[in-house]
C-alpha cells in the first residue's frame, strides 16, 4: 500500500484520545458493603459483564473512527488491477511531450508526421477521466514556457489544434526535465508520460558538458510513440559563408554554400540559387552523394552599398524548411579617413593613391581629412573609419590610449614610421599601445640607394591580396627596392603579411578588439623606397583602407531559438530602436547602456530570415537567423542512444507503441492502482453509526440498572 499524502499519518496519534478518556473513566470508587444487598451480587454479575464488553466495543469503534478518517486523508492506494471495486480507478497525472521540430512537418504514407502526432495526443486526452489532470509540453517550449496541469480537456484540445512545427533546435532532455518538474508537484497515484516524436538522433544527444540527472521515480509509466518509421529524404543548405574580409563597391563578393544530402539516395543535378536583396543573381547545379556534403562557390557583385541581405536556396524536397540559408554583409559607401601629419611628401603621395583625380570614372568613396600634428592630437579617432598616421614621433601616451580604445570599438589604424626616421615615440609609445612589438632599430639610411632589400615573403592568402592577381596560383609581384626600413618583428598576435629578404617584417596585421591595425615598416616617401612607383602600391593602399574599415559585427548571425546580446559599440544615442522582422513586423527594443556602447537583448526570434536593427529608421545592424544545422540531419536515434538517455533519467521499461496501436487498450492494461480513501470514509461512517447505536443501548442499560436499585 502507498500513501499519497503520508504526512497526515502523524494524525494517527489522535487515535489515542478515546483510549485515554476510557482509562480516566476507570477510576475506582470506595466500596461500602451492605448486608441486605449481598444477595443481589450474583444476580447483577452477568449484566455488568455485558456492559463492560459493550464499553470495550465502544472504545474500539471510537478509535477506529479516528484511524479511518486519518487514513482517508492520507489517500492510501494499492498497486495492481482491482476492477471488482466500482469507481476505484486512481486519478492520473498525464504529461504529453510533443516533438514540434520542423522535421515533423514531413509526410509519409499516413500523412504529415506532426498531424499524426497531434491526432495521437488528442486520443490520449480522450482517455482522461473526471479528476485526471494533464499538460502538453512542446520541445520548443520546454524550459522557456511554464506548463501547468489542467483538468479542462477543451483547453488541451485547443492547445493541440494551435500547435505548429517550430524552427528551433530542441533536446528531448529539456522536455523530460520539464515533465519531471510537473510530476513532482502532483499527488495523484498514476503518473504517466507520453512522448510523441520522430526520434531524430540530434534530439537524443545532449551537450557533452551537460550531466544527465535522474528525473523520474520507477513508478512513472512512460509510453513512446514512434512517428514516421522510415528515414526521410532530406537535402539542406547547412552553411552560408561570406568569404570576403573586405568589401568595396562594385567589387565581387564571394559566398559559399554547404549542401547536405542526408537522405538514402544521391542528389543529382540539384539547383542552388543565390539571391541579393530578394533578386536571384546566380545559380549552379550540384551533385551530392548520400550522406555527403558539397560546397558551392558563388561570386556576386552587389548593385548597392550599405547593408546587403541575401540568401542561398536549394530546390525543394520533402522538408523545405532547411533549403534556405540567410546571410548579410556591409559594403561601405563612404569611408572617413583621418590622415596626417598633412603637408609632407608622404601625405601627398598617399592622398593621390587613395583619391584619383576629380571627375575620374574610378572616383574613390574615400573622404580624407588631412590634419597637422596638433589637429591629429586633438581629434576624436572614433569619428573616423580609418586613422592613417605617417609617423609616431609626435604621438603622446594619452592620444595612443585614445586611439587604442577607438580601434577596440571597430576603427581601423594604419601606422608608418616618420620620414626622418625618428623612432622614439613610434617605438616606445605608439606601437606598444597598439600591441605591436617594438622594433629593434632600422636597416639602411633614407635617401641612400647604395644597397636595398626586397620583398621576400608574401602571404598571398591574406585578404589584402585575394583577387588582386590574375594568376592566383603563381602571382607576379614587381618587388620594390627598399633603401631603409624599420626592423619590425611579428608575434603570435601581430601576423607578418609581407617580409623582406633582410629577415624583417615589412607589413604586420594585428587584431585589436573589433578593429585592426596595419603597420608598414617603411615610410611611403621616395626616400625610403621606390614602392610608390610600383604597380602594387595603389591597390594595396586602397584595399588596406577597406580591410581596416570592414566590421564583422555589421553582419551578425545566429540560430533560431537562441538568445544573445548584440553590442553596438560607440553608440550612445537616445533614439527609438526597432527590430524589424522578415515578415515586416517591427517591435520596439530598449537597449542597456554600457561604457562601450549599447547592448540589445535579442530573444524570441522564431522565424528564419534577416532581421534589421535600426535607430530612428537608420539601419545599425543586420541579423541573419538560420535553423540549427543539427535539425537537418534526419538520422533516427539508435536503440543504444535512446536507452542510454531514458535509463539516465530513470525511465527503465518504457512502453513502445507502434503507429497502428490501439491506445485505449494498451493504456488501460498498463494503468494500475486504486485509491482507497473513499472506502476508509465509508468504514468511518459505518463505525460512527455502530458507535451511536451501541452508545444508546449502553445508556439504556445503565438507566435500567439505576432504577432497579432504590
Amino acid at each position: 500500500m502507498t500513501f499519497l499524502n503520508p504526512l497526515y499519518l502523524i494524525a494517527l496519534a489522535a487515535a489515542a484520545i478515546p483510549i485515554i478518556l476510557h482509562l480516566l473513566n476507570l477510576r475506582k470508587s470506595r466500596i461500602v458493603e451492605f448486608s441486605t444487598l449481598a444477595f443481589l451480587k450474583e444476580l447483577q454479575r452477568s449484566k455488568i459483564r455485558k456492559l463492560k464488553i459493550k464499553q470495550w466495543l465502544l472504545l474500539a469503534l471510537r478509535t477506529l473512527i479516528v484511524i479511518f478518517m486519518v487514513l482517508a486523508f492520507t489517500r492510501p492506494a494499492l498497486r495492481g488491477s482491482y476492477d471488482f471495486l466500482p469507481g476505484a480507478q486512481a486519478k492520473s497525472s498525464v504529461v504529453i511531450i510533443l516533438d514540434d521540430s520542423f522535421s515533423m512537418g514531413a509526410s509519409d504514407d499516413a500523412g504529415q508526421l506532426f498531424k499524426q502526432a497531434k491526432e495521437k495526443a488528442a486520443s490520449i486526452v480522450d482517455l482522461l477521466r473526471v479528476g485526471d489532470e494533464a499538460a502538453i509540453i512542446t520541445l520548443s517550449g520546454a524550459g522557456k514556457e511554464t506548463a501547468q496541469f489542467t483538468t479542462a480537456l477543451n483547453a488541451l484540445r485547443n492547445q493541440l489544434e494551435q500547435a505548429q512545427p517550430s524552427f528551433a533546435h530542441m533536446s528531448l532532455l529539456d522536455g523530460l526535465t520539464a515533465a519531471s518538474a510537473l510530476l513532482q508537484k502532483s499527488n495523484n497515484f498514476n503518473k504517466e508520460i507520453y512522448i510523441l516524436s520522430d526520434e531524430q538522433k540530434s534530439h537524443f544527444t545532449p551537450d557533452v558538458q551537460r550531466k544527465i540527472p535522474v528525473l523520474f521515480d520507477p513508478a512513472v509509466k512512460t509510453f513512446l510513440f514512434r512517428i514516421g518509421a522510415r528515414r526521410m529524404e532530406n537535402t539542406a543548405i547547412v552553411d552560408a559563408r561570406v568569404e570576403n574580409a573586405l568589401f568595396e563597391q562594385g567589387k565581387p563578393v564571394d559566398v559559399s554554400a554547404t549542401v547536405l544530402n542526408d537522405g538514402p539516395s544521391a542528389l543529382a543535378g540539384g539547383t542552388v540559387s543565390i539571391f541579393l536583396d530578394g533578386e536571384r543573381v546566380a545559380q549552379k547545379s550540384v551533385d551530392v552523394a548520400s550522406g555527403g556534403l558539397k560546397q558551392v562557390q558563388f561570386s556576386v557583385t552587389p548593385k548597392t552599398g550599405g547593408f546587403v541581405s541575401g540568401f542561398l536556396e536549394l530546390e525543394g524536397d520533402g522538408i523545405p524548411e532547411d533549403n534556405r540559408r540567410y546571410f548579410s554583409f556591409f559594403v561601405p559607401e563612404n569611408l572617413r579617413i583621418l590622415l596626417g601629419p598633412a603637408g609632407t611628401q608622404e601625405a601627398t603621395i598617399l592622398t593621390l593613391a587613395l583619391q584619383p583625380a576629380a571627375g575620374s570614372e574610378n572616383a574613390s568613396p574615400l573622404t580624407i581629412t588631412a590634419l597637422d600634428r596638433g589637429g591629429i592630437l586633438s581629434a576624436n579617432p572614433s569619428k573616423y573609419d580609418v586613422v592613417v598616421l605617417l609617423g609616431g614621433s609626435f604621438v603622446t601616451p594619452a592620444f595612443a590610449q585614445r586611439l587604442r580604445a577607438s580601434i577596440e570599438t571597430g576603427v581601423g589604424a594604419f601606422v608608418m614610421p616618420d620620414a626622418d626616421a625618428k623612432l622614439e615615440n613610434f617605438s616606445s609609445v605608439l606601437l606598444p599601445a597598439l600591441g605591436i612589438p617594438s622594433p629593434s632599430g632600422t636597416n639602411g639610411t633614407p635617401g641612400s640607394t647604395a644597397s636595398f632589400a626586397t620583398f621576400a615573403n608574401i602571404d598571398f592568402d591574406h585578404p589584402l591580396f585575394r583577387g588582386v592577381f590574375e594568376n592566383e596560383q603563381k602571382p607576379a609581384v614587381e618587388t620594390p627596392h627598399i633603401f631603409a626600413s624599420v626592423k619590425l618583428r611579428g608575434s603570435e598576435a601581430a601576423l607578418q603579411v609581407i617580409g623582406s629578404n633582410a629577415g624583417d617584417a615589412v607589413l604586420l596585421d594585428r587584431r585589436l578588439g573589433l578593429g585592426r591595425v596595419l603597420v608598414l615598416g617603411i615610410s611611403p616617401g621616395l626616400q625610403w623606397s621606390d614602392f610608390p612607383l610600383k604597380g602594387l602600391f595603389v591597390p594595396l593602399m586602397n584595399r588596406s583602407m577597406f580591410y581596416l574599415a570592414s566590421r564583422e559585427e555589421y553582419s551578425n548571425s545566429g540560430t533560431i531559438g537562441t538568445a544573445f546580446d548584440l553590442l553596438v559599440r560607440g553608440h550612445h544615442g537616445s533614439e527609438s530602436f526597432e527590430l524589424l522582422a522578415p515578415s515586416g513586423k517591427a517591435s520596439r527594443i530598449i537597449p542597456k547602456s554600457l561604457s562601450s556602447g549599447l547592448s540589445f537583448a535579442i530573444t524570441g526570434l522564431e522565424m528564419p530570415g534577416t532581421y534589421e536593427l535600426s535607430a530612428g529608421g537608420i539601419p545599425l545592424r543586420k541579423l541573419s537567423m538560420n535553423i540549427d544545422p543539427a535539425e537537418s540531419r534526419m538520422e533516427k536515434v539508435g536503440d543504444k542512444e535512446r536507452d542510454a538517455l531514458y535509463r539516465g533519467v530513470g525511465i527503465i521499461n518504457p512502453v513502445i507503441l507502434a503507429r497502428d496501436t490501439n491506445i485505449s487498450q494498451i493504456v488501460s492494461e498498463a494503468r494500475f492502482g486504486v485509491e482507497l480513501w473513499k472506502y476508509f470514509i465509508l468504514l468511518a461512517l459505518v463505525c460512527a453509526l455502530a458507535e451511536m447505536l451501541l452508545a444508546r443501548d449502553v445508556k439504556r442499560s445503565f438507566a435500567r440498572a439505576d432504577t432497579a436499585h432504590p
